[in-house]
């Protein structure tokens, strides 16, 4: 949960997780926000992140 449990009241909070397995809708609009509390060590981070690129078709 890390920083996300002092988030204002209302805020819809949606799993990282979820919204890469399409079981949840991500951001509709550039209004949204996105925010990744990462709390691992680094190599999880990086596999992590190379995860994200590989999903959005960004190669390095």
């Amino acid at each position: 949960m890390g920083e996300s449990q002092h988030a204002p009241t209302g805020t819809r909070l949606t799993p990282l997780g979820e919204v890469l397995t399409h079981r949840a809708e991500g951001r509709v609009d550039d209004g949204d926000v996105t925010l990744f509390d990462s709390s691992g060590i680094g190599v999880q981070d990086l596999y992590v992140g190379l995860a994200l690129l590989k999903k959005m078709d960004i190669s390095l």
